[in-house]
């Protein structure tokens, strides 16, 4: 950690006012049973910090439970790091934020939230189906709190003028609009694309996307071992397949970085990838949802749409990347039981519609309805949350050196993506050895 920052000025300011109120001490888990308060609940999380105490407010209008909530935001660059030092000095939240790439350093520093308190069944029956994600074989690590869905924005002027009337709905799609936009000067320099695929650093979301074709062919990434416990089953070929998913997905992103392809669109060379969208340079480009806004701002001019991402034609499984954060409550919170009521509580219909509402992020939860009839990117957002998936990262900074190696070593000429993919593999297994 920074030997001093705001955010630590402020999670200090927070405890002393607490130990000076006389709140810093709270019954163990099970001790409030019955009480007329929940006590002092302290959350931290990346979340805007104006959206989230909107939040709180507009929820302490109908509910006294949320009187004595406080949320303290931390920037995304520090706030893993913020939270293991926290837990490990016994300073910790007793409510935080976690998503499923970050989950991974957290599962042995949280207490699981019982099926005693939220049955399987509700479970499964309420969240999205990535909600999954956060279950373990005695309950929840975390409570389903927002889902941030991958989509895909599109330059309408640009399809437009390559006579492409419609928004690519198969990949394959993707592959015979390529020829049509991009854009290519005397020394095949790129000057427009039509797609940013086929390399890793100038990619904004490569990560994610390279995960939802993964997925989308096949390939779940992480699965369980013969014992239960999580396990890669990256690269494998299903059983009477004649195919290997990891690698048709693989050779198929990769084809949009090699100039001796038809679908040429991208190079190391280019800006990012969502500047060069913002630029109106880029015809198609994959992000999350949560970045309409900044795309927005960013060119009030620029004419775009958003769509689904692009499926495999044929595929009975329909499915994106999502990112979904949960609620989680850490070995060393002050007030758990307190903080298991709360997280129940801004994950019940209500509030979720409310929270919904406050990001213009779509529901984690299946019985949520929220009218999409007049804004039509929330309703491919709504759309898009309910197929989202998503796999549990056990290291994602080593994740992400295998993908960016993976890909590089092929569009690099060193391996074809049969190599790639096996080299990949064994780096993946290595991560979960226990």
């Amino acid at each position: 950690m920074k030997s001093v920052s705001t955010f630590q000025v402020i999670v200090t300011a927070v405890f002393v006012a607490l130990t000076v109120l006389g709140v810093g001490v709270f019954a163990a888990f099970g001790g409030l049973s019955g009480s007329s308060s929940l006590g002092q609940v302290v959350i931290w999380g990346t979340m805007d910090n104006q959206t989230m105490s909107n939040l709180l407010q507009t929820l302490r209008a109908t509910d006294k439970d949320f009187q004595q909530v406080t949320y303290i935001q931390d920037s995304a660059s520090s706030y893993k790091n913020d939270l293991i030092n926290a837990i490990a000095s016994g300073n910790s939240p007793d409510l935080f934020m976690v998503d499923n790439e970050q989950l991974g350093a957290f599962t042995d520093k949280v207490t699981t939230m019982p099926y005693s308190m939220v049955s399987q069944s509700t479970y499964l029956n309420s969240y999205i189906d990535e909600g999954t994600l956060f279950l373990n074989g005695q309950g929840a690590w975390a409570l389903p709190f927002t889902i941030d869905p991958l989509v895909m924005y599109y330059n309408k002027d640009l399809l437009s003028s390559a006579g492409v009337g419609t928004a690519p709905q198969y990949w394959k799609d993707i592959l015979a609009t390529a020829p049509k936009i991009t854009s290519l000067d005397s020394s095949q320099n790129v000057q427009r694309s039509a797609v940013a695929l086929g390399t890793w650093s100038n990619i904004k979301n490569a990560k994610a996307i390279v995960s939802a074709l993964f997925m989308q062919a096949g390939d779940p990434i992480v699965g369980h071992d013969g014992q239960g416990y999580l396990a890669s089953v990256f690269g494998a070929t299903p059983p009477g397949s004649a195919e290997n998913p990891a690698q048709s997905a693989l050779r198929f992103y990769t084809e949009f970085g090699n100039p001796a392809k038809t679908s040429y669109s991208w190079n190391r060379s280019l800006p990012n990838s969502q500047q060069a969208f913002v630029g109106g340079d880029l015809a198609i480009y994959f992000g999350f949802a949560s970045e309409i806004t900044a795309i927005a701002q960013q060119n009030p001019n620029l004419h775009f749409g958003v769509a689904s991402l692009p499926q495999l034609e044929g595929s009975s499984a329909r499915l994106t990347y999502g990112m979904l954060t949960g609620l989680a409550v850490p070995h060393t919170a002050r007030n758990p039981s307190g903080a298991m009521v709360i997280a129940q509580k801004l994950t019940s219909q209500a509030a979720v519609q409310a929270v919904a509402l406050a990001t213009g992020l779509p529901a984690v939860r299946r019985d949520v309805m929220l009218d999409s009839s007049s804004n039509a990117s929330f309703a491919v957002f709504t759309q898009s949350a309910l197929i989202s998936r998503g796999w549990f990262d056990p290291n994602p900074a080593a994740t992400d050196n295998i993908f960016q190696g993976m890909i590089e070593s092929v569009t690099t000429g060193k391996s074809d993506p049969s190599q790639a993919v096996i080299d990949a593999s064994q780096a993946f297994t290595a991560l979960f050895q226990h």
